[in-house]
């Protein structure tokens, strides 16, 4: 199964050892996100340090095992779909926007988010941490 995951969920990935970051590392999906991610995790960065209490060490090793399960896709890919995902998402949450471009670029079965925000719109299935882990249990 193929998702755009939504930067939330890599955040509570770094977080902690939870079911996110099992999800995460389950083989039965391929996630892809937007590369400009990336900055928004540095922008959290100290802040995901001091919740985690890891070491900047320690932080980046699972930032960068977490990374290796998340195929990042570059705007060039998404950009010709970013106006008609604004104008889906202007009214919702536009930062959300290039997340929604991506999945409508890109051929794939929805976006993980638990952000309800994406139930408003319906170009792209939201599958909540709790979907993927059923379905997870009924494939296995």
């Amino acid at each position: 199964m193929k998702l755009v995951i939504d930067s939330n969920r890599i955040m509570a990935g770094l977080i902690k050892d939870s079911l996110t970051r099992k999800m995460i590392f389950d083989e039965e999906f391929d996630f892809i996100a937007p590369d400009h991610i990336l900055t928004e995790i540095d922008r959290h960065r100290q802040y995901l340090i001091e919740k985690t209490k890891l070491t900047d060490r320690e932080f980046d090793v699972i930032l960068l095992s977490l990374l290796e399960r998340i195929e990042l896709i570059p705007m060039n890919v998404f950009r010709d779909h970013l106006e008609l995902a604004e104008s889906i998402m202007e009214k919702i949450y536009i930062n959300d926007s290039p997340f929604l471009a991506l999945g409508l670029a890109v051929n794939t079965d929805g976006i993980w988010s638990e952000d309800r925000d994406f139930d408003k719109q319906t170009k792209l299935k939201r599958f909540s941490t709790k979907e993927l882990y059923d379905i997870v249990n009924r494939n296995h």
